[in-house]
């Protein structure tokens, strides 16, 4: 009896054997997931968007008057000094060119003043003969008066009449005058265009209003301009500011004196503070052709040295990222961790090797992290991006970095 029992025995123990082996050799392999940790730690809120650089007080030169300019000798990046370097020099515009009619009018206008200055000559001469002949009936009458042969009433007369001539030929001489700078007048109209004659009518002398440095010409070359275009722009660039548009639902959340972080410029991370929300929001229409509403946002660099700053510069693209909240031992999970599960967030916590599906309950959040309020604890091992395929209680492995 003995030696069939152990036969039995033997048979049962292999029989279990080959069932274990079959169900383990049947069991769905272990999904290989990416996993973290749920840990404590900083956490801040930012948002970001392009920005330039510019100087804080930019001063743009233009010219006073409507003339010539002469090629600018500054370039950009010179140094100049305020009332000693000179920017720029202005000249007269030359004349026009005359057309056919134009000219022939010109000419025209010539001859006649010509012949009004020969008939004012000929007054001149008359009222120079009426003198004489005014001063040679004095000479009569007086001689007559002396033996009383005409009357001082005479003499009188003959008086006013040398007079009344005088003045005639002061009239006479004035309109010579008047008449010659009408010809004048008519033969400037014949002038022809000539760069040589530029400088007749004057000079205009441009110097720096500022120290400072240039920074943008805007009319390098010689040319005519009109009164009040800009000729070049000055500034200190050791003395730049930021300027960022930010949509107008991001900017209402922006306080002056907010921290700034300053990246995207080819260089470390600079500090900034925020120094004014501009109250006045503009119409921007983005790449994708979407009107939206934006503000302008100023920036001051905070404690940055004035080497780091001109290897900056003005008009440079620069990634500010503004912080608008931020604290320390923040129990946080990753972004990447969480999906949604009807209304709620939730992850697949990693116990005794299984995936858990845990319904949390979260605070503030950015791109890489959230903060967590309930279900989830310290060391807490999650599931990264999650699969479609992952369900509870699937057994997981954590993957080799």
């Amino acid at each position: 009896m003995g030696a069939p029992r152990a036969k039995n025995i033997v048979f049962g123990g292999m029989v279990v054997l080959v069932a274990v082996f079959l169900v383990y050799a049947f069991l769905p392999e272990p999904i290989a997931v990416d996993s973290a940790a749920v840990e404590r730690g900083d956490m801040r809120i930012t948002i970001s968007d392009d920005g330039k650089t510019r100087v804080h007080e930019l001063y743009v030169v233009s010219a006073p008057v409507a003339g010539r300019l002469l090629r600018l000798d500054p370039e950009v990046g010179d140094r100049v000094e305020a009332k000693k370097s000179l920017l720029a020099v202005m000249l007269p515009t030359d004349p026009g060119f005359l057309d056919e009619r134009r000219a022939q009018e010109a000419v025209a206008a010539v001859r006649a003043a010509e012949a009004a200055l020969g008939h004012a000559n000929s007054e001149v001469v008359r009222a120079e003969a009426e003198v004489e002949y005014a001063q040679a009936e004095i000479d009569r009458t007086r001689s007559l008066v002396k033996t009383n042969t005409a009357s001082p009433a005479a003499l009188d007369r003959a008086k006013l009449a040398f007079k009344t001539a005088t003045a005639q030929l002061e009239t006479a001489r004035s309109s010579v005058r008047m008449r010659a700078a009408d010809v004048e007048v008519a033969r400037a109209a014949l002038i022809k265009p000539d760069a040589e004659s530029g400088a007749a009518g004057g000079v205009i002398r441009i110097m720096a209003p500022i120290d400072g440095v240039v920074l943008t010409l805007n009319h390098e070359s010689e040319g005519v301009v009109a009164a009040g275009a800009p000729l070049l722009e000055l500034g200190d660039p050791a003395d730049i500011e930021i300027v960022a548009d930010f949509l107008s639902h991001q900017a209402v959340k922006v306080e002056a004196g907010a921290r700034v972080y300053i990246e995207g410029w080819g260089g470390e991370t600079l500090p900034g503070t925020v120094r004014r929300v501009e109250p006045k929001g503009f119409t921007k229409v983005s790449a994708l052709g979407v009107e939206e509403q934006r503000v302008n946002i100023i920036i001051d660099f905070d404690g940055v040295d004035a080497e780091t700053l001109a290897r900056i510069g003005h008009g440079f693209r620069v990634e500010p990222r503004i912080v608008l909240w931020q604290q320390s031992g923040v129990l946080k999970v990753p972004t990447s961790a969480l999906f949604r599960h009807g209304p709620d967030w939730a992850v697949f916590q990693i116990v005794d090797a299984k995936a858990l599906h845990t319904t949390v309950q979260l605070g503030r959040m950015n791109d890489e992290s959230a903060e967590v309020l309930s279900g989830l604890s310290e060391g807490d091992q999650v599931v990264l991006h999650p699969a479609e395929s992952l369900r509870e209680g699937v057994r997981v492995k954590k993957r080799q970095n």
